[in-house]
């Protein structure tokens, strides 16, 4: 037991070490954001803001502050109508515009890169919105409970769908004609946000469920018959009769496919590869120490001494 002792410890060092990291990784992701003391009308490094008659301006470059306990334009909250970013602002901070009711226009600029944690969550006066090409990270809950949004128009590439970005949201996405998002990124959105959200093309087409399309099938004319009508005697028998089949073929299709409904809303997972990484090196550890353990039970249990012939 003496001999075991040192390795046992020694495994256990091991695997608490491995799993240091891990956890230590996962307290800096969950950790809330601070607000940074600024002078007046600045709201982030490079940034300052302006409002006027409804209007609020945002402009500079660079990141905005996160705001979890307030922003300096709180006493025009409900006043906003409008809100206009300038430059080159490339994130929008946490809880900028949370419940901003009045809200009803965003404009972001051409910049934008990630809107945060819940930056225009409630904002029930949104019904549309264009987000620019360098757009890539919509931020966790960041329009969570807008229920008025409807259409959201992106120019950009595949961006990144943070957890309950879009809870209790009902809304189509659409993306550029010219550059079609990947169909597999697509059902796995559609599959999760249960058919709340929907996904077009910028056209309104949808390239990845097409729909059956509708034609009017052409009219026929029975051919002359060469034998005389029974109830018109008079009519010579080479001419058509006047009345079309009772069995005309329909004039529209009867399999038309159903537009298909978003139902109910659920909430959405996101990847964590990292987690993945220290959950995979965790059990590695554990498997060697097993092994370790069983080579020192084997080795207290093998008879000693020789044999001879």
């Amino acid at each position: 037991m003496k001999k075991r002792l040192p390795v046992f410890v020694l495994a256990l060092y091991l695997l608490a070490a491995l799993a240091m990291p891990a956890a230590a990784a996962e307290a800096t992701e969950t950790a809330a954001p601070t607000n940074v003391p600024r002078e007046p009308g600045f709201c982030g490094e490079k940034i300052t803001w302006d409002y006027a008659e409804g209007t609020l301006t945002i402009s500079g470059t660079g990141e905005m502050d996160d705001f979890p306990e307030g922003t300096p334009w709180e006493e025009f909250r409900m006043e906003i109508k409008k809100v206009v970013f300038t430059g080159g602002v490339t994130y929008i901070g946490a809880c900028s515009f949370k419940n901003n009711s009045a809200l009803e226009t965003v404009d972001f600029g051409g910049s934008l890169y990630e809107i945060g944690r819940e930056a225009f969550a409630s904002c029930d006066g949104l019904t549309a919105i264009e987000l620019p090409a360098s757009f890539k990270i919509f931020g966790e809950a960041c329009f969570q409970n807008c229920r008025n949004l409807k259409e959201i128009h992106c120019q950009g590439k595949f961006p990144s769908f943070r957890q309950n970005c879009l809870w209790g949201t009902c809304a189509t996405i659409y993306y550029p004609a010219e550059r079609p998002w990947s169909v597999t990124y697509i059902e796995q959105l559609e599959t999760a946000f249960n058919g709340r959200i929907e996904f077009l093309a910028s056209d309104g087409t949808d390239p990845y469920h097409p729909e059956e399309p509708e034609t009017q099938p052409e009219e026929t004319v029975p051919p002359a018959s060469t034998a005389a009508p029974e109830t018109q005697p008079d009519i010579p028998a080479t001419a058509a009769p006047t009345s079309a089949p009772e069995t005309a073929v329909p004039t529209q299709k009867q399999t038309e496919a159903p537009t298909q409904v978003p139902t109910a809303p659920v909430q959405q997972e996101e990847t964590d590869g990292g987690s993945g990484m220290w959950i995979g090196i965790l059990i590695v550890g554990i498997v060697l120490l097993a092994l370790l353990l069983g080579a020192l039970v084997f080795r207290g249990t093998r008879p000693k001494g020789k044999f001879s012939a």
